[in-house]
């Protein structure tokens, strides 16, 4: 029911979605909103902005924050087709008021998401009360960005993007020159720490990057979420004959997540083997190996590090070692109270989160 879920986030249709290889299901016909000739080049768009299509029943919506315009850009990173395009929604002040000198929050979301889902609404709400701009990156193959739906095979590729995404927006005539910090939730988590940690050392951004909030980031996985190791096996096998198949994959579920209702943003159906086997390689050791060997140092200005007390896909063990392992000084870990891993879905979990992202 629609108001269970101001209160509560542990909705098993969402427990399996983000890192667990649970479920089956068939793969489902739906495709993105395709880009018109306008959008499908780089620059300033004022079409199809996030929330712009309007809003629902749901006792959450009140008035909805749309993006004030979009800028879908070209990845310059080497493993990028030249025809790839990824979108970049901004959200900024209310219309009429003047917010070039606002500080930039730029966020990468989970799997299967995308820029309109209630995890953006409520940090946009929360930035421009903060007087801070938004801006969301939707994944290659994610929302209106181009590539095969939900695919995310390559987790370097997304790092790729992701520090490319940060480049875009802070190169901007609307970026330069003023502070900004990188947050991300569960893979978009992860994706920010690794960013984070590529561009603390790049002299451009001395004295305007702030740091990074990882939120629920996915940094493990619960051993009861991960299927039988012959399954596995025979999954990371499938993934490399199959990699758009979705057999014996977790089915996503985003009804409770989507924002507003109706949007077509975000992935329903069951999950790309090539998706699920990246994941699964990422949360079952690639981050930890990667803080041993030195590789992911997280020797950031700042950090915010933000777990749900509640989470039955990320073990709080696993955010606490990350934590532990980040060479920043400047480091703090928020525990929410009651929340899992959608806690910036819910009301009271996800205000409690974004008043101390703004606080920090």
């Amino acid at each position: 029911p629609r108001a269970e879920l101001t209160d509560r986030i542990a909705l098993p249709s969402y427990q399996a979605a983000d890192v667990s290889l649970r479920g089956v299901g068939s793969l489902p016909s739906q495709t993105p909103r395709p880009f018109n000739a306008i959008m499908n080049t780089p620059g300033p768009c004022y079409d199809q902005l996030a929330f712009s299509g309007g809003g629902g029943d749901d006792e959450r919506d009140g008035l909805l924050i749309s993006a004030k315009v979009r800028r879908p850009f070209h990845p310059s990173s080497s493993s990028s087709s030249s025809n790839c395009l990824l979108n970049v929604e901004i959200f900024g002040s209310p219309h009429g008021v003047d917010d070039s000198s606002w500080p930039y929050l730029l966020f990468c979301h989970g799997v299967c998401e995308s820029g309109e889902t209630w995890t953006v609404q409520n940090l946009a709400r929360a930035a421009q009360q903060n007087k801070w701009r938004l801006a969301v990156l939707e994944l290659e193959g994610h929302g209106l960005s181009t590539g095969k739906r939900s695919v995310c095979g390559s987790f370097s590729r997304l790092i790729e993007h992701a520090e490319d995404f940060v480049h875009h927006v802070m190169s901007s005539d609307a970026g330069k020159e003023v502070p900004f910090a990188i947050c991300g939730a569960s893979l978009g988590g992860v994706l920010a720490a690794y960013v984070a940690d590529r561009i603390a050392s790049n002299p451009r951004y001395k004295g305007h990057f702030i740091g990074a909030i990882p939120v629920v980031p996915a940094v493990g996985v619960a051993p009861e979420a991960v299927p039988p190791t012959l399954v596995v096996g025979a999954l990371r096998i499938l993934a490399a004959v199959a990699p758009s198949s979705g057999f014996l994959t977790p089915v996503e579920d985003p009804s409770h997540y989507s924002c507003p209702p109706e949007t077509k943003r975000n992935f329903q159906g069951s999950w790309l083997l090539s998706t699920s086997k990246m994941l699964l390689d990422v949360t079952s050791g690639a981050v930890e190996m990667d803080q041993n060997s030195g590789k992911l140092n997280m020797d950031v200005p700042s950090l915010l590090v933000i777990a749900g007390e509640r989470d039955e896909i990320i073990p709080m063990e696993a955010i606490e070692s990350f934590y532990q392992k980040a060479k920043c000084h400047d480091k703090e870990l928020l525990k929410v109270p009651r929340g899992d891993h959608g806690l910036m879905v819910g009301q009271k979990t996800a205000k409690h989160a974004t008043g101390n992202i703004f606080k920090w």
